[in-house]
């Protein structure tokens, strides 16, 4: 069947101006700023959103209820840029975990959480098991704070002002000024630290995989926190530094591991 130009479908326009609008904005815009820029008629958007959050093509930030793309978007656009990111991004993790024996991961931000996209086991009894699609708020994890020290200073007041703390385990951070000053510190020192505030009995640290300015993700171990030792840490660093670079570079350029 062919597309009849001249026949326009005024809802499937809509949809797509939609997504090309959110896609396009600076910051995931609210209800109103849709509305006031796409023109369409406020019981159509109400619908129209709706149906695009319920189909996974839109998702809502948290307390705002601004909107960004969903992860339906992602999985379209992986079917035509080859190999899925976790297929990319597999190899370099098994290469972390072979080195340090203990597990890893690479997560992307997804409104005010961070998804595992793929990881790679430690081989010793005491170890942490990442499932694939999990996910967690970003103040409670390596990823998602070293994740947050990557927004600009605007990006990440509008964060703080909105993100709301579920106590998920006794050490999980309960305030907005100690969130800000571990965010400042992953900034300037590179590395964010979770310990036990996602999982009892288990130290995160993360670093930021970007490439000429362009950011991929976080790349994280997670280690059980009697083996997260001041010594390892050195060693936690360098490898997770390493690989992060070799990951950016891979996925910047295309290149694959070897």
């Amino acid at each position: 069947m062919k597309p009849d130009s001249a026949v326009p479908v005024k809802s499937a326009d809509r949809a797509f101006d939609i997504l090309e609008c959110v896609g396009a904005a600076p910051e995931p815009p609210s209800f109103s700023q849709l509305m006031a820029g796409l023109g369409i008629p406020r019981s159509s958007l109400f619908h129209l959103l709706n149906n695009l959050l319920s189909r996974g093509y839109l998702e809502q930030e948290g307390a705002s209820g601004c909107y960004r793309l969903g992860p339906s978007v992602r999985k379209l656009a992986e079917r035509i840029a080859g190999p899925s990111l976790a297929v990319l991004v597999q190899p370099f993790l098994l290469r972390l975990s072979a080195e340090l024996n203990e597990t890893s991961g690479f997560y992307v931000r997804m409104g005010d959480m961070v998804e595992t996209v793929a990881s790679a086991a430690s081989s010793q009894a005491l170890a942490y098991t990442m499932r694939v699609g999990e996910r967690a708020p970003l103040y409670a994890v390596s990823a998602g704070k070293i994740l947050l020290a990557q927004l600009s200073a605007s990006a990440l007041q509008a964060y703080l002002a909105r993100v709301a703390f579920e106590p998920i385990t006794p050490a999980t951070l309960r305030a907005i000024q100690p969130l800000r000053d571990q965010v400042a510190a992953a900034r300037d020192d590179g590395f964010a630290y979770s310990r036990e505030e996602f999982t009892p009995g288990i130290t995160g640290i993360a670093t930021a995989v970007r490439y000429e300015g362009r950011l991929f993700g976080a790349l994280n171990l997670a280690v059980p926190t009697a083996r997260a030792t001041p010594e390892r840490d050195a060693a936690f660093r360098r490898e997770l530094r390493s690989i992060a670079m070799a990951l950016g570079l891979a996925l910047g350029t295309g290149a694959r591991a070897g």
